[in-house]
């Protein structure tokens, strides 16, 4: 397999350099992202879609996250992100279809992993997207839920502790309904600036349309 090699930038986006994906997260080199969340309609209330990433996963498995995301890589641009939900959701879009939500500073350190992106946010709004028309990528992602986004917003507020999630997760029995209370510990620890930005952007673009 080669080695996946990302641009490295400053804080403020200027290239800096290149490095391996291993050494970008070992030093804590800050570096570019695409995420793309999608957000459905359903009985006239607005659902955001969670991935459950697998259990074989190195960083943070059986954990929720952004509906599709991942590294742009030293040669690829923003607009190559788009792989990412063919790859991760089995879900063809072209980067028109994408609205843009601007750039969210994203830390997470642990030990001996530093990660800190400069995360370009994209929302699709997919009015008649299931769960169902998923796709998962075996090995990435494990299953998928769709939370109200009021719930949502006020989860990543910290207006609230739990929200409802449904949907499913892929077993090797097949597809087995999913239902529980999830709340901030439950997902990938991005900062809470993250989340707060996150939702306040989706929300201003839902509110806008």
């Amino acid at each position: 397999m080669a080695i996946e090699k990302l641009a490295c930038v400053t804080e403020d986006g200027a290239l800096i350099g290149v490095a391996t994906r291993e050494e970008v997260h070992r030093q804590g080199l800050w570096h570019e992202t695409f995420h793309c969340w999608i957000v459905s309609r359903e009985q006239g209330r607005s659902l955001i879609h969670l991935q459950l990433r697998s259990q074989d996963k190195a960083d943070f498995p059986g954990l929720f996250d952004i509906t599709a995301a991942g590294h742009i890589a030293a040669h690829e641009s923003m607009r190559d992100g788009v792989r990412e939900i063919e790859e991760e959701l089995g879900l063809t879009l072209s980067f028109e279809q994408l609205a843009q939500l601007g750039v969210v500073h994203d830390k997470i350190v642990l030990p001996g992993f530093t990660d800190r992106e400069r995360a370009f946010l994209h929302l699709y709004e997919g009015m008649q997207v299931d769960l169902e028309d998923y796709r998962l990528q075996p090995g990435e992602v494990e299953g998928m839920v769709a939370v109200e986004f009021l719930a949502f917003f006020e989860l990543c507020m910290k207006q609230t502790e739990a929200i409802d999630a449904r949907g499913f997760i892929e077993t090797p029995e097949g597809r087995q309904p999913f239902y529980q209370k999830i709340g901030l510990a439950d997902c990938v620890p991005h900062q809470l600036s993250y989340w707060q930005q996150v939702a306040i952007r989706i929300r201003r673009k839902l509110m806008d349309d």
